[in-house]
């Protein structure tokens, strides 16, 4: 069945929002590796369930993996990572609105990576406003802080939306794929690569498991990880990189 753009946009904002909040608070208690080591590894077998659920998947061939590959490493590792980490040092209001600028870099690199989707004067003009406004929002603190905690964090957390762009253009160069065998593969590359960073940086992390903790890290990964990841991918291939991205306009007011 298909899920109309409007709604599916609204989804996803609403899923891409809760995220800034359910980050800035769990990373109260997980270091940001682990943190993003835990996002992956707990929604692998959500989206393994739920795969399994939809019916017979076909089997990768050499051109999936490889999509899987690249858009593990663009919309898991990179993003979880950086977003974590950049958190530690801004308030969640000042991240939600970084990330809310995954348009502009959505709109920069479709211009120079996608023919069906080409660079018009109007998004030229969307482009020069949109730069805008990234510098009113991270240049106060920027300026004021340098590479201090407040510079760091803005600069960190920036680089979780131009992450999802590219993964976004990516997706759209490439052929289609069943979403939940693309986003369980996608969590298990995220997985792999940033669990053994997380034991390298972190070391063993030691968290009271209490109801709070618990509760926290689950609606960080179900609510705000998983779903937002196959909505995303629907809204890509249904609507485009560049009416995907407007989700994030939507994101501030979740």
């Amino acid at each position: 069945m298909l899920i109309p753009t409007p709604l599916l946009l609204i989804l996803s904002a609403a899923g891409f929002g809760a995220s800034t909040l359910l980050i800035g608070l769990n990373v109260e208690s997980f270091p940001p590796w682990t943190l993003a080591a835990l996002r992956s590894a707990l929604g692998l077998p959500l989206l393994i369930l739920v795969a399994g659920f939809t019916g017979p998947q076909k089997r990768p061939d050499r051109h999936d993996l490889v999509t899987v590959l690249a858009g593990g490493v663009f919309v898991v590792a990179i993003p979880f990572v950086s977003m974590a980490a950049g958190m530690q040092y801004i308030p969640t209001g000042m991240g939600g609105m970084l990330y809310a600028t995954m348009p502009l870099f959505t709109l920069g690199l479709a211009a120079l990576f996608l023919k069906d989707e080409p660079a018009t004067l109007e998004q030229g003009v969307r482009i020069a406003v949109g730069i805008v406004g990234v510098l009113l929002i991270a240049g106060p603190g920027l300026i004021a802080d340098g590479l201090g905690e407040a510079g760091l964090g803005t600069a960190l957390t920036l680089i979780s939306p131009l992450s999802y762009a590219a993964g976004n253009v990516w997706f759209r160069r490439r052929r289609k794929m069943q979403p939940f065998m693309l986003s369980a593969g996608m969590f298990l590359v995220g997985t792999a690569t940033v669990w053994p960073l997380a034991l390298l940086i972190d070391g063993r992390v030691q968290v009271e498991p209490t109801g709070a903790v618990v509760f926290l890290l689950l609606a960080l990964v179900v609510f705000a990880t998983v779903a937002p990841n196959l909505l995303n991918y629907a809204l890509v291939q249904q609507a485009g990189a560049n009416k995907a991205a407007l989700a994030m306009f939507l994101m501030p007011g979740f």
